[in-house]
Parts: C-alpha cells; sequence; structure tokens
C-alpha cells in the first residue's frame, strides 16, 4: 500500500485483509438478524433451490410447441383431455415419465441434456399437475 503524508511517499507491507467466505456468510446472517431486530419482520431469503411455478415453467419450457393445450408438430397429440387419454397421457405419474425421458419429437428434461434444460422432480411433478388442470378445464 502506497500513501502520502507531508511530500514523504510510505509504503506499507502489511498484507491486507481480505474477506473469507465463512466471514461472508457470518456478515450475511449478522445482517439479517439485525434486520429482524430492527423492522420487527423476517426478511425473505430466495434458496437457490427454490421451485418456479408451473405456469411459468410452461410458458419456458412447453409453449414453444404446446401454445393453449394444442401441439404444432403432432396435431392429433394435443394436451386436451381427450387426446391425453386417448394416447395414455392421463395422469400426472404418464406426464412426469414422458417429460422426464421424452418420446419422438418430445425433449426430455432429466438425464444427459445440458443443465440448464433440467428440471426437478418437484418441476416435472408440477408440469404435470399444470397440463391435467389445464386439460380438464379446457385451457
Amino acid at each position: 500500500v502506497v500513501f502520502r503524508s507531508n511530500r514523504r511517499m510510505h509504503v506499507s507491507c502489511t498484507p491486507q485483509r481480505i474477506p473469507q467466505p465463512q466471514h461472508a456468510a457470518a456478515a450475511l446472517f449478522a445482517s439479517l438478524t439485525i434486520a429482524r431486530g430492527v423492522l420487527g419482520v423476517a426478511p425473505v431469503v430466495a434458496a437457490e433451490s427454490s421451485a418456479r411455478p408451473a405456469a411459468e415453467i410452461f410458458e419456458a419450457k412447453c409453449t414453444a410447441c404446446h401454445a393453449g393445450g394444442s401441439n404444432v408438430l403432432s396435431p392429433a397429440k394435443t394436451l386436451e383431455m381427450p387426446a391425453l387419454l386417448r394416447n395414455d397421457y392421463g395422469t400426472t405419474e404418464k406426464i412426469v415419465n414422458l417429460l422426464r425421458n421424452g418420446k419422438g419429437r418430445m425433449p426430455q428434461y432429466q438425464g444427459k441434456i445440458p443443465p440448464v434444460s433440467r428440471l426437478t422432480d418437484q418441476e416435472l411433478s408440477a408440469v404435470a399437475t399444470y397440463v391435467l388442470d389445464k386439460a380438464s378445464g379446457g385451457w
């Protein structure tokens, strides 16, 4: 560290303190504790693994081919309830299995795919339930 005082230059060989990761966690905990005491409420901290809403996942992953319950690649295989039942996808488990493994031109969302494209078991189940709910209501 170099600094000047009274027209003289001083050099300090004292190493600067570099924050360590464990100190960052302690600082975060302390700031959240202080915020709780000052504000009287517990701050909300989003977890990395928090699940996205099923509608948001469907919009991001499925709408390109299945907007409004349709199927632009295979018009006979829509997400309408009669088509789901006809094609043996009338249960959450069957849809989850399809989403997990893919089939034909339907991509898979688990397994040997880029991590950014993967969905968790919880997300797969949420999307399957969303599809069945929407199909039951006629989209």
